[in-house]
Parts: C-alpha cells; sequence; structure tokens
C-alpha cells in the first residue's frame, strides 16, 4: 500500500470515528436531559396502583396428552 493511500485512509477512519464519537456523546447528553424530564414528570403526578395478577406459565403440558409427530 503506498504512503499516501495509508495516510488517507488513517484521515478518513479518524474524521468517522471522531464523527461517531461526538454523535455518540450528544445522543446520551439529550437521552439523558429526557429521562430527568420524564422522572420529574413522574414525581409530581399522583403513583398509580398496580392490579396485582398471576403470571401463566408459557407452556401448559397436561399429563394424560403427548405430543406426536
Amino acid at each position: 500500500m503506498d504512503s499516501t493511500q495509508y495516510a488517507m485512509k488513517k484521515i478518513a477512519m479518524s474524521v468517522i470515528g471522531g464523527s461517531l464519537f461526538v454523535a455518540g456523546y450528544y445522543h446520551v447528553h439529550r437521552h439523558s436531559a429526557i429521562v430527568d424530564t420524564k422522572d420529574a414528570q413522574l414525581s409530581i403526578q399522583k403513583p398509580v396502583s398496580t392490579i396485582p395478577f398471576k403470571t401463566l406459565p408459557a407452556f401448559a403440558f397436561r399429563s394424560g396428552k403427548y405430543f406426536t409427530f
């Protein structure tokens, strides 16, 4: 590989990596601001009572029946 191509590849990778880092940085800070706002709104509202429910297993097997293929 030619030294010019190597340098251009390194520069391109640096620009792409830097752009991804900046985009991720802004995304994380925007998301944390949204979460903080949502937490503040939820603390102002009256708490909602939850209805207890019994969970059912995903598969119910009967002892009298067998799977046949």
